[in-house]
């Protein structure tokens, strides 16, 4: 009766989260032209098709490659690419929540609780995107794979496999996630007896064709792959000690204000979720997810891995909210708390669309060197006025490279720090290398070597023909950055030779 009665939550969640996620697209599609360093990096990587671009898998930059030649390389196809992406998330946990919980109140509640971690409500709006990737796929993950468990029938064997697939092509860390569900699966007789089905040889086949070119591309690009790994920094440090405590501040960091809003709202109940043991009978442990999770994180501890950051837990963690709101049960939901609790996760989303239109708009209230003050516009113009119409635009990261082709969308823009795509060489064609400077103009040696290999010219030639453009920002801040322009050196084969004077 009570599920009844509180039916048409699970509707209102879902339109006011699409209200939610369209006024987000709205708010960047029209705030500043700067991209932030995930968007300018898709801004690269999508004008070629590959199976690995940089130190992160492919997924992500595919999705946006196809809107972008559905609707244009432009702040609202990167915008709603994410936040397509971030409903998809919200939706996907909220149906797991429903089917592992009785109750539709604590379905909604658990989906609301995840406004209140911060790395899933703001800085996936901020500057994530192979991070929004990956919990959307493991949000995806656990509901085929509670269907799954349900109904074992082939067509459930084959969508696991392409799903948890797709969830290894999102980013790396979603393996932990995976680690962490096969062996809760193993914990239980239910899934101990699918995982032993023959019919699982299915899934295996399904993940390996749709990882297989992928695995390829790390094989044969193992130094530009394994750069994700580096980031632990495996072997630094006292070992274990400062593992353990970069993994602990890091898991706080992610639950936190969650967990102590749910104390401040729960009281009693919510200290009791962590003095039970859930009994085994239900179609999937969350208990005994989350310690296989915790687990393996002390093993990464164990063989050397020093540094963990919060966001990292995303596509591990999110689980949280759905298992303490089963344990819990509807006995704790009094009206009083349930309305706090909503009030509070509404609270939240509704003071990050305030702050992210701050960021986005020339509000002074912000006025801090964050990267949407680069006036990449200005620059643009200065190129133009020095020579510059299209081309091919090189430079040290992707942020310069990226932002530029916002304001040449009829060049080629290419960066060391990814995987070199198929040079477009035309006749007449003019050849840029730009880059952000700090102090003294001075060619870096893996651009200007990239440079060289691609494109002819020497670091010495280069290094003769450095130009400074200093600009200053709405906000008073001043930005240099130093340029090498040859109008008209493209010829047909990419080696422009000596620079035209």
């Amino acid at each position: 009766m009570s599920n009844d009665v509180h039916r048409p939550w699970g509707a209102w969640l879902l339109l006011g989260l699409a209200a939610y996620f369209f006024l987000h697209v709205l708010i960047r599609a029209t705030g500043s032209p700067t991209l932030e360093l995930d968007e300018a990096e898709k801004m690269v990587v999508t004008q070629w098709w590959a199976a690995g671009y940089s130190g992160q898998p492919p997924l992500y930059a595919w999705i946006q490659a196809v809107v972008f030649r559905l609707l244009g390389a432009d702040l609202w196809s990167l915008a709603l690419v994410k936040n397509g992406l971030l409903f998809l998330t919200y939706m996907f946990v909220y149906l797991s929540a429903r089917r592992l919980q009785g109750d539709m109140r604590l379905a909604v509640l658990a989906t609301l609780s995840l406004l209140l971690i911060p790395q899933v409500v703001w800085e996936s709006q901020r500057d994530l995107s192979h991070s929004v990737m990956v919990t959307c796929m493991a949000a995806a993950s656990v509901y085929v794979m509670l269907r799954w468990l349900d109904r074992p029938t082939l067509g459930h064997y084959l969508l696991v496999g392409v799903v948890f697939g797709l969830g290894v092509l999102s980013k790396y860390n979603y393996l932990v996630f995976a680690a962490a569900a096969g062996l809760t699966l193993l914990t239980l007789p239910r899934g101990r007896a699918l995982l032993l089905d023959v019919r699982i040889l299915i899934s295996a086949a399904a993940a390996l064709a749709v990882t297989g070119p992928h695995l390829h591309w790390v094989l044969s690009s193992q130094d530009m792959a394994s750069s994700g790994l580096e980031k632990m920094d495996f072997g630094q440090g006292i070992w274990p000690l400062s593992g353990l405590g970069e993994m602990t501040l890091a898991v706080l960091a992610f639950l936190t204000p969650l967990w102590l809003v749910m104390w401040m709202t729960f009281r009693g109940d919510f200290s009791r979720v962590f003095l039970r043991w859930q009994s085994p009978a239900g179609q999937f442990s969350l208990q005994r997810y989350l310690l296989a999770v915790l687990a393996l994180l002390v093993i990464l501890v164990l063989l050397g891995a020093a540094h963990f950051k919060d966001r990292w837990m995303l596509p591990m963690l999110w689980v949280f909210p759905l298992y303490v709101f089963a344990m819990m049960g509807s006995s704790a939901l009094t009206p009083g708390r349930v309305r706090g609790y909503i009030a509070t996760c509404v609270v939240m989303p509704a003071l990050v669309l305030l702050v992210m239109a701050w960021r986005v708009n020339d509000w002074a209230v912000l006025e801090d060197r964050q990267r949407h003050v680069h006036p990449f516009d200005a620059l643009a113009e200065a190129l133009a006025d020095r020579g510059f119409e299209r081309g091919i635009i090189v430079s040290d990261g992707t942020f310069v490279a990226g932002n530029l082709r916002m304001h040449f969308p009829d060049s080629q823009v290419l960066s060391p720090s990814v995987a070199p795509g198929r040079l477009r060489c035309e006749a007449g064609g003019d050849v840029l290398v730009a880059w952000e400077v700090s102090q003294e103009a001075v060619l870096g040696q893996r651009l200007g070597a990239w440079v060289e290999h691609h494109l002819g010219p020497s670091a010495s030639d280069m290094q003769r023909d450095i130009q400074v453009i200093s600009l200053e920002s709405w906000s008073g801040e001043r930005f240099d950055f130093a340029v090498v322009l040859w109008p008209g050196a493209l010829d047909g084969a990419c080696r422009v030779g000596r620079p035209v004077s």
